[in-house]
């Protein structure tokens, strides 16, 4: 996640995303760096293989299974990865094989990405496997040239290079949440006539998005359009002791104080009811500990929000009137308070780094986090930034999101936020060939291969993703099924143009009730107050636009409760 509590607190802390960036470069540099060595004196040097203006010769490669004409080679199970002419990926190939003829096409693409996804394409992975970037240019002719800007630099940068005119990126990086504004901002190019043209399967039941166009309008379009390749899935997820809750001294005891099972709970109510009967801050144990600090807390109010009407509760009405100065935000906000009676006293001021080191030390029964805490913790081999070694191996599950009960309907919402994506340069010298670049590298088979590779931080969101067995292998398989069904249900963030203004007076105001500044009921009026100031600057007839095309982003899906 970005370090922008810069922007709010004034002060630096390390970001989820450096924080695990660093880590993952410092863990990969000693395998890229042997891999690199066996690449130098012969075909695959660098100094070969990436040298300008060389022409190429496509010749079929070994090692590929019948029928594909691309992917990776040289490892057990490379197969799962390699595509035909005819899947997107090959159909990329293709195209930018074309392009290259023509000349229409470089011998480089500059490429930004966060730290922390480096790895994906300059770290090998499986042991025997090429680099990313080496597969793209045997197949391609074209060098990538993998430029890391840090996430809090993202915006600022390609802005610049958009407005100075450098063209110094062919690609950019940034947080997905933000497509709108640098939609508006006309630094993104739209890439509505190359995805008709080439046809990408981000939308194909196979090998696309989990959830479809819902998740293909939620993460990548601004006002009906794909502008954002989305690279990443940063989706809230729940995950529980499970030794705490299949404990028979527990289940006795949590039945005979509320009355039924003791079980992952279906709504709020009995999210709070466990958490309370959990909570034992004197034996080292907390309820829960779903973040409420600055800027990383509020989407835990999102999931609380959204959830209030069948199938969702939006942010604001057709015509830009705020709801959640409702009864239904007044709620939320009161419940979003009320939870910090079970969590740590100093929960206003714990971000995640707090949070995963709590939960590995067994320091709590329930937490809403990231997609990687049961890679990161499920395990024996803890990651030296965590800090401490895991106590809480083969001790953990995951549920999808609590909810409400409206009228007999189960609702459950939980949120994506904020997400890597990519887009092209609008003012770049070869926006075709940047676009098949990203077709390429989202491509159900594609991009498998590379959220396996653990030398970066992408998460699984596509359907092939969560079937790897590699992916499987790092995120859990109990952790699967949880993880693809909470994208069913997951609302989107504010995706629309003044993104982070709206954000910032939201995340300022539930900041004011935590602390007791303001009420649940006067904290939602003056967001809602602060909503309007800014929709009417930024010219209400284009917000109104803006929020009625997001319709389409929202989940339907509901449940039968069973508790």
């Amino acid at each position: 996640m970005p370090e922008k509590e810069k922007k709010y607190e004034g002060k630096s802390r390390i970001s989820r995303r450096e924080f695990l960036g660093k880590s993952l470069k410092a863990g990969a540099g000693v395998a890229a760096a042997s891999v690199a060595s066996k690449f130098i004196g012969n075909k695959y040097s660098p100094h070969s293989i990436f040298a300008s203006g060389k022409k190429m010769e496509y010749t079929p490669k070994e090692g590929l299974a019948s029928g594909m004409t691309g992917g990776p080679t040289g490892f057990e199970g490379a197969e799962r990865y390699q595509y035909s002419a005819d899947e997107a990926a090959g159909v990329a190939v293709e195209g930018l094989r074309k392009l290259k003829a023509e000349g229409k096409a470089p011998d480089k693409l500059v490429v930004m990405v966060p730290p922390g996804a480096v790895g994906h394409w300059e770290s090998p992975f499986p042991e025997g496997a090429p680099l990313a970037k080496q597969v793209f240019f045997e197949e391609t002719g074209i060098e990538l040239e993998v430029v890391d800007v840090v996430e809090t630099e993202q915006t600022t940068k390609l802005i610049q290079d958009y407005q100075t005119g450098a063209r110094a990126y062919d690609t950019y990086s940034f947080w997905s949440d933000e497509t709108a504004d640098l939609a508006a901002s006309g630094a993104l190019l739209n890439l509505d006539e190359f995805a008709d043209k080439y046809k990408p399967d981000w939308n194909d039941p196979q090998w696309g998005n989990v959830g479809g166009d819902v998740t293909t309008t939620s993460t990548s379009k601004h006002l009906g359009s794909v502008y954002n390749v989305v690279m990443d899935g940063d989706y809230q997820l729940w995950v529980y002791r499970r030794d705490l809750f299949e404990d028979p001294k527990e289940q006795r005891a949590f039945k005979n104080r509320y009355g039924y099972d003791l079980q992952w709970p279906e709504t709020w109510e009995q999210l709070d009811q466990i958490s309370q009967f959990f909570h034992r801050p004197d034996e080292g144990l907390l309820g829960c500990t779903d973040l409420r600090n600055q800027y990383w807390g509020f989407s835990n109010w999102f999931q609380r929000y959204t959830s209030f009407d069948n199938p969702h509760r939006t942010y604001w009405d057709d015509n830009m009137n705020p709801l959640i100065d409702s009864d239904a935000g007044i709620q939320a906000t009161e419940e979003h308070v009320a939870s910090l009676a079970w969590h740590h006293k100093d929960a206003i001021s714990w971000g995640w780094p707090q949070q995963y080191a709590n939960m590995a030390e067994g320091g709590t029964a329930i937490t809403c986090a990231y997609p990687n805490m049961p890679k990161f913790l499920d395990t024996q081999n803890a990651p030296d930034w965590l800090g401490v070694q895991s106590k809480v191996y083969q001790k953990l599950r995951s549920g999808v999101s609590p909810g409400r009960n409206i009228g007999g309907t189960l609702v459950r919402r939980t949120v994506w936020w904020p997400s890597i994506g990519h887009g092209v340069a609008s003012n770049g010298r070869y926006p075709e060939a940047a676009y098949l670049l990203l077709q390429w590298a989202s491509s159900g088979k594609v991009s498998t291969w590379l959220v396996a590779n653990p030398a970066g931080y992408y998460d699984p969101w596509k359907v092939p993703h969560f079937k790897d067995p590699f992916v499987i292998g790092s995120y859990k398989d109990w952790h699967i099924k949880t993880y693809q069904e909470s994208i069913k249900r997951s609302s989107p963030p504010i995706i629309i143009p003044g993104v982070i203004e709206y954000r910032t007076a939201l995340d300022t105001t539930l900041q004011q009730a935590l602390t007791g500044q303001k009420t649940a009921k006067q904290a939602m009026k003056d967001c809602a107050d602060e909503w309007n100031k800014i929709t009417d600057n930024r010219g209400r007839d284009k917000q109104i636009q803006a929020i009625r095309a997001t319709r389409a982003a929202w989940p339907t899906v509901v449940d039968k409760p069973t508790i």
